[in-house]
Order: C-alpha cells, then structure tokens, then sequence
C-alpha cells in the first residue's frame, strides 16, 4: 500500500506536466526521476541512503539533477552530502500505466513509467570534501497494462562507487514522468 500513497504523492509533480498517452510511450522518450528516501545496503554492513530528483533523456544519453545521500554503519552516520547525475549510461523500458502490489493491478496515469536507468554521478562529500565519481541505478517497478516488470528486479536504488556496492534494496519508492 506504500507504492499507492507515492503513487498519489507524485500526482501533484505529474499535474505540472503535460500527459502524453500511454500509447506515446517509448524506451526513446526522455523522463523525470523521483527517488524518495530509499536506502540501499552493501555486503560489508554499510547503508545508503539517498533522495533526487531530475530528469533524462534517453535518445541524447543525457541526464540531469541532484540528490542528497548519507552512509551509514548501523546507526552512526560516517558520510554525507549532494550528489549530481552527470549522464545516463543505460536505460531499460518497463512501459506506463500501472503497478501490481500483492497481486493486485492498480492503475495509475498513463504518463507514469517503470524501467532501470542507470545514471553516472559526481558526489560530494559535505564531511571531508572528497568528491566521487560513480554508479547510481534507479529501478521502477510501474509496467504497461497486462505486463509486469523483469523477473528478478524489484522497487529500488543500487549504488556503486569507490569500490562499494550497494546492490541490495532495501527501502524506497521511486518513480519515472514520461515527458511529452
């Protein structure tokens, strides 16, 4: 029931946006991007948590926007700051329209899409000054009708940078605008 209030949160972004059919939907459209306080975990124990919002466009390989993120090691934070996506490296189509939750089917507007996009970023740390480069996905689970996102994929962000993968999701909605 989650994904249902973020469905409807993301409303109020969408209303500024004119609505392209669902049928205008393509892997060659360009996207707005909400992650909403997701945390991603990796194998050594360590936590990420992060926010943005921006957007990108599949055709030119370009993307766009900011981000906060913070590190954790259980309950003490070790690292935080901004973070901005400096281009999209690939991109994987989900479709618009709807969601399934519990096996069930809830429609959402058309121009509301699923896919993984995977973005390259700079970060910078607001601790030690360090700046990052690396690796942020960002998957959706939002497919067409009658379809349903890849097997094996689930709602979230993954991470990669100095040699640390965040590659297990563990909290966090996300959600892509189609543009028109």
């Amino acid at each position: 029931m989650r994904r249902i209030a973020l469905a409807v949160a993301f409303v109020f972004f969408a209303a500024a946006i004119a609505a392209g059919g669902a049928g205008s939907a393509t892997s060659k459209s360009a996207f707005e991007v909400f992650v909403n306080e997701t945390t991603s975990a990796a194998s050594n124990g360590l936590t990420l948590n992060t926010e943005l919002a921006g957007r990108f466009d599949v055709t030119a390989k370009t993307a766009s926007g900011d981000g906060k993120y913070s590190v954790m090691a259980g309950a003490t934070e070790i690292d935080h700051g901004t973070f901005s996506l400096t281009r999209l490296v690939a991109f994987q189509f989900y479709g618009c329209g709807e969601v399934t939750e519990d096996g069930e089917t809830i429609k959402l507007p058309p121009d509301f899409c699923g896919g993984r996009a995977t973005f390259a970023f700079r970060a910078k740390s607001d601790v030690n000054g360090d700046r990052v480069d690396g690796l942020y996905e960002v998957n959706c689970q939002i497919h067409d009708p009658g379809g349903q996102a890849p097997p094996g994929t689930s709602e979230g962000v993954k991470a990669n940078a100095r040699g640390v993968n965040f590659n297990e999701h563990v909290t966090g909605d996300n959600l892509l605008v189609m543009l028109p």
